[in-house]
């Protein structure tokens, strides 16, 4: 601010009426003496003494008011909750429903238990065997 040809901008006058110029006495008599001579500022610089003269609040009015508003809003709330409890319910089945259930055990895998097994596969225990007793008892080799 220089002198009176400019205005105080608002967040000045914000600072003046919070007592933030208390430390600065020079500019703080610089803007006082703009408030007296510009009714555009003191105005502006007074609107929160302004705030009083709208009167005084009915304090029924304004409990009936937040009734009105609460009522006016419950059903529109309540819509829903048949619905919620609906899906809470399914919820709450099928989590129950799959808790005790685990997935079965793979089946044990048997090497060949349905394709047939060939000649030679099966009689080579016999021949196994023959050939450890062979050697034991046999004297025409």
């Amino acid at each position: 601010m220089n002198g009176f040809e400019q205005h105080p901008h608002p967040e000045v006058l914000d600072r003046l009426r919070a007592g933030m110029f208390d430390d600065d006495p020079q500019q703080r008599l610089l803007l006082e003496q703009h408030l007296s001579h510009c009714p555009a500022c003191r105005e502006a610089f007074s609107w929160p003494d302004q705030l009083g003269t709208f009167g005084e609040i009915d304090e029924r009015q304004l409990d009936r008011l937040r009734h009105e508003a609460l009522r006016a809003r419950a059903p529109a709330s309540r819509r829903w909750l048949p619905a919620a409890a609906a899906a809470a319910v399914l919820l709450a089945v099928f989590a129950l429903a799959n808790l005790g259930h685990s997935p079965p055990p793979p089946a044990p895998r048997v090497a060949a238990s349905d394709a047939t097994v060939p000649d030679l596969y099966e009689d080579l225990d016999f021949y196994l065997w023959l050939a450890d007793h062979k050697g034991k008892r046999d004297s025409s080799t």
